[in-house]
């Protein structure tokens, strides 16, 4: 069933948070208390003025085979896996506050135990605080998912559990917009960041952020933008920094939906154990939209959220093409990043990557997909590279009335001369079933 309510009378409210470091039964804990008190504001949304709430449950069951629940080469062995999934979709809006909730827990059984029973969370909570209306805000976000431990691979679409980590942020941040001219918007502010991660592998960290956005109109398609960044970083094992970021570039829009931008500036980091280094930074693209297709350009420079604490300047260039079919639509990319080490200045990872995607509506209510990637790895440290080929394709069918049913093949393939664990090939096949209250 569907909750939604709209209120009618006003209401005063305080605001209390608590910043900790996170643990896996306190981050559970946080959200269930964050369901159970949303939901028991739900009852008295009526008695708040303009305010529009609703609550959506939902239940997933889901069973795969996969030939090979190690994904490995030397250890390869089959397993049925039942996946069940209750979730909740929550959204709270009033005059002074925006809440907006979304979180699924993930129970797996492997029924022929070659692994335990696996669970894990899947959680996301916004809030928006408007202290001083359309000037003074405060955002509140928690978000709690399973993340790859490396990041130059992004296992989470191919694998339950390869080489991951449940992944916990904790974010507040309190920030402040004016309008000193009409042309001229600034956008200022402080962030406080924790990140929690179970892997014992991964170090933990709170990042204390100060920062400020401009804006400003040279005309009503033209754009000069400029931002600074500091940034406090104090991670558990590795090295403590201060990094100070700085960008400025214009903006474009020379068409409905097209437009160019260019951002330049350098990147300034001071460790704590003595070393320090100056990158040149950037960011830039183009969008371009033709009647079915829209062409994207871009390359950029950033530092990778490393949950294994290296610090690592990603630097990456990447081009994609989507164009709306009548009855789908249909993306080609292709991308090249480089990873380096960031006191060293040296390149440790490479990664090149084409493929597309696709969606289809076969008949009303049988929708289809089907993705091809190819990724080529370089691993610089350990003198190897590794191909990957990776097949997703799937048919979902709509019922009516909230069920949906789908059934998933996914294809994995890493194959290296060099690097004997990136050698295995696994075969997964998804039937799944959903509805929605």
């Amino acid at each position: 069933m569907r909750y939604i309510n709209k209120g009618s009378s006003e209401v005063n409210g305080i605001i209390s948070g608590e910043c900790s470091r996170t643990l896996p039964a306190a981050a559970i804990i946080r959200w269930l208390l964050c369901g159970g008190t949303a939901c028991m504001l739900l009852p008295a949304a009526s008695q708040v003025r303009g305010a529009d709430s609703s609550i959506t449950p939902s239940i997933t069951i889901s069973e795969e085979y996969t030939d090979n629940v190690f994904e490995s080469n030397l250890n390869k062995r089959s397993d049925y896996i039942t996946r069940i999934q209750p979730g909740i979709a929550l959204t709270y809006k009033a005059p002074l506050w925006d809440w907006d909730l979304g979180y699924t827990f993930d129970y797996r059984y492997y029924a022929r135990e070659s692994r335990k029973d696996d669970t894990t969370h899947n959680g996301n909570l916004k809030g928006l605080v408007k202290l001083v209306d359309e000037k003074l805000f405060l955002e509140l976000s928690d978000t709690y998912k399973r993340v790859s431990l490396d990041v130059t691979r992004d296992t989470t679409k191919e694998s339950l559990y390869q080489n991951q980590s449940d992944q916990n942020v904790g974010t507040i941040s309190p920030y402040l917009v004016l309008h000193p001219t009409a042309q001229l918007t600034l956008k200022s502010g402080y962030r406080y960041n924790n990140t929690w991660y179970k892997d014992p592998q991964a170090d933990n960290k709170q990042d204390h952020i100060g920062f400020i956005n401009s804006s400003f109109e040279l005309s009503p398609t033209t754009f000069l933008t400029g931002d600074y960044t500091f940034t406090r970083e104090i991670p558990v094992r590795n090295s403590s920094f201060y990094r100070h970021e700085a960008y400025i570039g214009p903006r474009y829009e020379y068409a409905e939906k097209s437009f160019i931008y260019a951002q330049g500036g350098v990147i300034s980091t001071d460790y704590d154990n003595g070393s320090n280094t100056l990158n040149p930074s950037w960011n830039a693209g183009i969008t371009h939209t033709f009647d079915t297709v829209t062409a994207n350009i871009s390359t950029g420079t950033k530092y990778s959220d490393d949950p294994l604490g290296t610090s690592t300047l990603e630097t990456s260039y990447t081009a994609s093409l989507t164009r709306t079919l009548q009855r789908g639509s249909l993306t080609l990319q292709g991308s090249y990043t480089e990873f380096s080490d960031a006191n060293t200045e040296k390149s440790k990872n490479k990664r090149y990557s084409g493929g597309f995607t696709s969606a289809f509506e076969l008949l009303q209510d049988l929708r289809g997909t089907l993705g091809f990637t190819y990724e080529y790895y370089q691993d610089l440290l350990l003198n190897g590279t590794t191909d990957k080929y990776y097949v997703d394709c799937g048919l979902s069918y709509s019922f009516g009335k909230e069920w949906t049913a789908g059934l998933t093949y996914k294809y994995i393939d890493y194959s290296s001369a060099t690097i004997a664990a990136d050698n295995k090939q696994v075969n997964r096949v998804i039937l799944e079933v959903k509805k929605v209250f």
